[in-house]
């Protein structure tokens, strides 16, 4: 039957091996036949970038002629307006081009031949001027016998940051090469949803974790990688693609900017063994990143300054903050902290691609998108993983230590059963229950003539007796019921939830019970008492009354015999 069943187990695979190939075939041939199919695709590649030829003004006043774009203003150019002029190609890609341009300035405005086409303000948004700081990009249909004509892109800013004063190339194309164009920023909105994916399934993960140390590391983690993801995915085509209004995004990149300190710090401490006095300057810094974000958000209200303006500050800010902690550590790494090891690695992981980023930038090397970044903060995050998932299995062991301590300290030995210490420590359970306990039977138990087996039979024998009648009245008393072995030959029974009547029944049936071990048979007394939840009497009183009855049961069983 053996060998049957092996042959058959081989003929099963070979067939799915040749029903695989016969699958890969048929997908070859459909790619070979439908490759020659003439189909407009919907990326025609089209589009023209506009970014030589333009004249730049500040207001009526000629700046610059001949210019480049993207072109950096120098200078603040908070309340000024700027303008860049060119004349349109005399053929443009398609007869349905539109303009696009990215600006992370606060006002718009696109003329053609001097007459307006496009304009956008953030005046009427409730911040009184729109929170923008990263790139947004605006899309402007050009309408008939646009080509040859003048266009100007007219621009104001209300912010004081640095990057407030550049002006990017437009591009012209249809509005479905335009977006196509802007996807190539896809892996980083893959890298974003990887990390918002990861951080959710981590804070909730967490949640199901005892608390304490192991729920701490998994749940600053999770909100590490949602605050990464946060900041990855709204600085990419997500603005584009999923979110209509694309400067809304912008809202959660700034507020993931200055929330990284504080759930960082936090990270560190709920992860690490790491003296307080070495994070408490931390704990205060990155509760002042917080403090700036919520004293940005006032500001931008006031219109005194806006959330644009801090991002320089707040980025550097948080470098500065990543060094720092990173030497503090590397200290107390190199002074004998070897479990701070994966975190240091984590980081310089980090400043490696931050580093080779910008290595590149200086070789003029330009990348689509930040794929060696992405992939540092991803391995960055795996390292981090890695250490709270080893901080939740040590949390395991020792919890698995505890119990079996516990279990070894509450367990009689011989029998197996609960020993007096879990008796005593359920005695002062019942008594502290100030009436919220349930009706509690009391049945003690005692072996008749243990002495009389010990001495006659040996004390082996009487072991096993015991053994044997702790496992008959586990049999005989409800699955509910807690067994403790509470002396030499004595054993006290709490069965939850039962009447008088009922006690009074299994009483009686424990005292008819005549079991034989190794041909020689024992008997058990039995006392009953019932401990009620109107508290008439003390749980000790119940149980002194259930031994009285005990002895009374010993004594007649005893006089029965004679």
């Amino acid at each position: 039957m053996g060998i049957r069943n092996k042959k058959d187990s081989t003929l099963f695979t070979a067939f799915h091996v040749l029903l695989l190939l016969a699958v890969a075939v048929v997908l070859i041939i459909s790619l070979k036949f439908d490759a020659g199919l003439q189909i407009a695709p919907l990326y025609e590649g089209g589009e023209v970038t506009l970014d030589s030829s333009w004249t730049l003004y500040e207001g009526d006043l000629l700046i610059d002629e001949n210019i480049s774009l993207p072109y950096k203003i120098s200078g603040s150019v908070r309340g000024r307006t700027f303008s860049v002029s060119r004349t349109l190609p005399q053929s443009l890609p398609n007869g349905n081009t539109s303009f696009s341009v990215e600006t992370n300035l606060s006002t718009l405005k696109i003329l053609l031949d001097g007459r307006a086409i496009y304009s956008f303000s953030g005046d009427s948004t409730p911040w009184g001027k729109p929170v923008l700081g990263g790139g947004f990009v605006h899309f402007v249909r050009l309408p008939e016998g646009a080509a040859g004509q003048e266009i100007s892109m007219v621009m104001q800013s209300y912010s004081s940051s640095p990057f407030a004063g550049s002006i990017q190339a437009p591009v012209l194309g249809t509005r479905s090469d335009q977006l196509l164009y802007q996807l190539r920023e896809l892996p980083s909105l893959a890298f974003g949803f990887l990390f918002l994916f990861t951080g959710i399934v981590c804070v909730l993960t967490s949640l199901a974790l005892k608390r304490g140390k192991e729920r701490n590391s998994v749940w600053h983690f999770g909100w590490l990688e949602i605050a990464l993801g946060l900041w990855v995915s709204t600085q990419s085509c997500t603005r584009l693609i999923i979110i209509r209004n694309p400067v809304l995004p912008l809202n959660f990149s700034y507020i993931a900017l200055f929330m990284l300190p504080f759930i960082l710090v936090r990270y560190v401490r709920s992860s690490y063994t790491v003296i307080n006095r070495l994070l408490r300057p931390f704990i205060v810094v990155s509760d002042l990143f917080l403090l700036a974000y919520a004293g940005g958000g006032i500001a931008q209200y006031l219109g005194l300054f806006g959330f644009s303006d801090m991002l320089l500050y707040g980025g550097m800010g948080l470098v500065l903050f990543l060094i720092m902690l990173f030497v503090v550590l590397l200290v107390d790494f190199i002074r004998g902290n070897r479990e701070l090891l994966s975190f240091l690695l984590a980081i310089g992981v980090l400043f490696l691609t931050v580093l080779a980023e910008e290595s590149l930038l200086l070789m003029s090397i330009v990348l689509e998108n930040a794929d060696i970044l992405h992939g540092g903060m991803s391995l960055c995050g795996v390292i981090l993983l890695t250490h709270s998932a080893r901080v939740v299995a040590k949390g395991r062991k020792t919890d698995i230590r505890e119990k079996m301590l516990l279990d070894l300290a509450f367990t009689d030995s011989l029998t197996g059963m609960s020993n007096r210490t879990a008796y005593e420590q359920r005695i002062e359970e019942l008594a502290a229950a100030n009436g919220f306990t349930a009706v509690t039977g009391v049945l003690m138990i005692d072996v008749n003539d243990l002495k009389q087996i010990n001495d006659s039979l040996g004390h082996a024998m009487g072991d096993k007796v015991l053994q044997a009648a702790a496992i008959k009245i586990t049999e005989l008393v409800p699955e509910e019921s807690t067994v403790y072995r509470i002396g030499g030959d004595e054993f006290m029974v709490f069965i939850p939830s039962v009447t008088n009547e009922q006690l009074s029944l299994l009483g009686s049936l424990i005292e008819s019970q005549s079991p034989a071990v190794d041909g020689y048979r024992y008997s058990m007394a039995c006392g009953m008492s019932l401990y009620r939840r109107e508290r008439v009497k003390p749980i000790t009183d119940v149980i002194a009354e259930a031994d009285t009855a005990m002895y009374s049961c010993k004594a007649r069983m005893k006089q029965s015999r004679a």
